[in-house]
């Protein structure tokens, strides 16, 4: 998310115009790091200081005096000198002030309307945006927009894993915000990876250019096709590798391709397509590896595969399923 989108979306929470997700997201940017507490102090001193003005002008004097005292915290050493704050309430007095002015004249419960599209277990879904992007959601996963998408702005906060095919709009950039990570297009094909609770993330491009920031890191990577970022949100690390596209990819027409892959990955995609969960007699069955490439196949086809290869056997008790030794 963009720093003049986050100030309005914090402009909206003091004014309590958000809606649940954006008060999750909030949470977990608050979480993440000091800095970001830091900036949120300071936008609600400033908001604070606006409630008690009636007009732009005063409102802008109340900025004024907001700016002076922030300056004087950096100089004597009361606030931590991050970057972003030699011009933060430089950069957030207009905003805030048309924000202001725009919020008052609202109702105080009208909030903006959002969208929500959501998959089960087991289900791909393909949608298309109003701006002719496509999206292919993953199971159990999620994307949310505002109804007025594409009128001002293209973005998307998700959940999951979705693979898109951007529309080119060179006045309106595509983002993608998952997690701890924002991802800036204006045309192009690439897969996000994001699951609230796991401690990676991933951005996988297929062609075009896309741009990763990560805040944890104070960086922004620019992608080539045939690159992909790996976020470690643990260590807050990341990096750039190759990757296999069509594994990668694959789900979206329910190939599933495994290159000498452990039986503990090869379950996993398999709980995700079918909608099943997987467990092995021994630990030891879960590292034993995989070459083979299935497209669109019956469950059972995939499992007699696996049996045969490994010299395994399986059971099947309503959606559980278990490998074991012969």
């Amino acid at each position: 998310m963009e720093q003049k989108e986050l100030y309005l979306l914090i402009t909206r929470h003091f004014n309590e115009q958000t809606v649940p997700w954006e008060e999750d997201f909030l949470a977990e940017w608050l979480e993440s790091a000091e800095e970001n507490r830091e900036a949120y102090r300071i936008l609600q001193e400033i908001w604070l200081a606006s409630q008690q003005q009636h007009d732009e002008g005063q409102v802008a004097t109340a900025l004024h005096d907001v700016k002076q005292r922030i300056q004087h915290h950096q100089q004597k050493g009361l606030i931590r000198r991050y970057s972003w704050q030699a011009g933060i309430a430089a950069a957030v007095a207009g905003i805030i002030i048309s924000s202001i002015l725009f919020l008052r004249q609202q109702p105080h419960h009208q909030t903006l309307a959002y969208i929500e599209k959501k998959t089960q277990p087991g289900q791909v879904l393909t949608d298309t945006m109003p701006d002719g992007t496509i999206v292919h959601l993953a199971p159990k996963s999620s994307i949310r927009y505002t109804q007025e998408f594409g009128k001002h702005d293209r973005n998307i906060l998700l959940e999951g894993q979705a693979f898109f095919e951007v529309s080119k709009d060179a006045h309106k950039p595509f983002t993608v915000l998952a997690g701890d990570l924002s991802v800036q297009v204006l045309g192009t094909r690439f897969n996000v990876t994001y699951y609230k609770g796991v401690d990676s993330a991933a951005v996988s491009l297929v062609d075009g250019k896309v741009q990763v920031n990560v805040p944890a890191q104070k960086k922004l990577y620019e992608l080539q096709p045939g690159q992909e970022l790996y976020y470690d949100s643990h260590d807050q690390r990341a990096y750039t590798r190759n990757y296999d596209v069509e594994a990668t990819t694959g789900w979206t027409s329910r190939l599933l391709v495994f290159r000498n892959e452990p039986l503990s990955v090869v379950a996993n995609k398999l709980e995700q397509l079918y909608d099943v969960e997987i467990s092995f007699a021994n630990p030891a069955m879960a590292g034993y590896k995989l070459f083979a490439r299935f497209n669109d196949k019956p469950l059972k086809y995939i499992l007699d595969v696996i049996k045969a290869t490994d010299n395994l056997d399986y059971t099947i008790n309503g959606n559980q399923i278990r490998f074991t030794t012969k």
